[in-house]
């Protein structure tokens, strides 16, 4: 009988984009799109450009363009530091299953790749499917993952990495067992989500996995070999999950996007909180007391009620409650939120209670619900949301996707750039992706 990974190595050699929709290509150009978005409002920040410069000393130049800028590495490099963008400021996509972010890992080391051997787009759409494919099922096959909090992306991102570069360089069914096995192997040890309450740049280690998925790929490829039943170990990965349907759906479908830049676990809140404010006419002066419900993950975030920096204010439930009651939702959209110290904004903060509830959070991770209690000099009213905007069940509309794409761009880049970059936002909703491509400098090798 075969190994649980000899049979996703299968899957990953034979995966062709003909095998899906026009509907799952369309979703495939949308989440590039996005995530060259969420990388363009990333692109200054302290952690991208602290990859740029450790990338630029660590790796030698190469095909593979550094987005945004005249850098040319070698695809992994270049992955590194694009998905050290894409993942700043946590408005990438993400995926229920998966309890994290699939395409900031494989996006960018699928266009790295794909710009060093000239592939072609059938073959960049392909790549990309297959990675999310790969990626989600390892991740929801995780044992016990809810019992110990083990949320964060990288661990498993860079398995989704190796299915994606392996399948872009026609490996063979043995080297592509070796490559995920090599990735699962090493994948990184990540502190349990809610433990730290002193959060710093690394968050769920994306682009540390990225390089991860890279690495595993070239050492298969030399040869090196690891433990081909690590998926069939049960106090692992239940491989049934891994296995089951396999090729008969596909889960990039279900994949979410993001309207707000902060944790997704706080999102239901948001929604919830705004709702009650339209339909009462409660303005946020009127407010005494916002009550959040919520699954455990989002009670256990730092919540603090006085961040100091924008990575702290993205896991406030509090935080960011009071900017979007006092602002509205384009204030969080806005990357940096502003001013952190804006006294309205704390005190507002300090008037949210986040609680665990049980029946929430039994519905973790397929739901992200929440159920607020608004206090107000206007009367009391409670509102839920179980699906927030985003989600596949409730996705953004055409306008919203480029709202965002226009605010993250027109943020993160000069003016000049920014304007040539938004008129690729006309590749979201088809299955061409060409346009976004030339905006990010992507040269297919000839």
């Amino acid at each position: 009988m075969a190994f649980v990974i000899e049979t996703v190595a299968d899957y990953v050699n034979r995966f062709s984009i003909s095998d899906t929709s026009d509907t799952t290509r369309a979703k495939i150009a949308e989440l590039v799109t996005d995530l060259v978005a969420a990388a363009a409002a990333g692109f200054a920040t302290d952690p991208a450009r602290s990859a740029r410069i450790v990338a630029a000393n660590l790796f030698q130049s190469g095909g593979a363009g550094v987005w945004f800028s005249v850098d040319r590495l070698s695809s992994c490099a270049a992955a590194f530091c694009n998905s050290a963008a894409a993942s700043a400021l946590d408005v990438d996509d993400g995926h229920r299953e998966a309890i994290g972010h699939p395409g900031a890992a494989v996006i960018p080391a699928v266009l790295a790749e794909g710009e060093v051997i000239g592939a072609s787009e059938d073959d960049l759409l392909s790549a990309i499917a297959v990675g999310y494919e790969v990626g989600i099922r390892i991740a929801a096959a995780q044992t016990d993952r809810i019992e110990r909090r083990d949320y964060a992306t990288g661990r498993w991102s860079s398995i989704a990495v190796a299915a994606s570069v392996g399948h872009l360089r026609r490996l063979e069914r043995g080297a592509l067992a070796q490559a995920l096995a090599i990735a699962a192997t090493h994948r990184a040890c990540q502190i349990p989500s809610g433990t730290s309450k002193k959060l710093g740049q690394i968050k769920e280690g994306i682009p540390w996995s990225t390089l991860g998925g890279y690495f595993a790929v070239d050492l298969a490829q030399q040869g090196v070999t690891a433990s081909l039943d690590i998926f069939d170990i049960a106090s692992l990965f239940e491989g049934a999950l891994i296995t089951g349907s396999l090729g008969s759906t596909f889960k990039i479908d279900a994949t979410y996007t993001k309207p707000y830049c902060c944790c997704r676990w706080i999102h239901s809140s948001i929604d919830a909180l705004l709702m009650l404010m339209q339909n009462h006419g409660v303005g946020a002066d009127a407010i005494e007391a916002i009550v959040v419900d919520t699954i455990g993950p989002a009670a256990r975030l730092n919540n603090k009620t006085a961040p100091t920096s924008h990575f702290e204010a993205q896991f406030s439930v509090p935080y960011c409650l009071a900017v979007a009651a006092i602002e509205g939702v384009q204030a969080l959209l806005t990357p940096d939120m502003g001013d952190l110290t804006d006294a309205a904004r704390i005190d507002l903060a300090r008037k949210v209670m986040v609680r665990a509830d049980p029946d929430l959070d039994a519905s973790f991770p397929a739901q992200t619900g929440s159920r607020v209690c608004l206090v107000s000099r206007l009367g009391s009213f409670e509102g839920r949301v179980d699906f927030p905007k985003g989600d596949s069940r409730n996705p953004m509309t055409p306008d919203e996707i480029g709202q965002k794409f226009r605010t993250l761009v027109r943020y993160g880049l000069e003016p000049a750039r920014a304007e040539r970059t938004i008129v690729a936002a006309e590749a979201i909703g088809s299955s061409k992706m060409s346009n976004i491509l030339d905006a990010i400098g992507y040269r297919k090798a000839v």
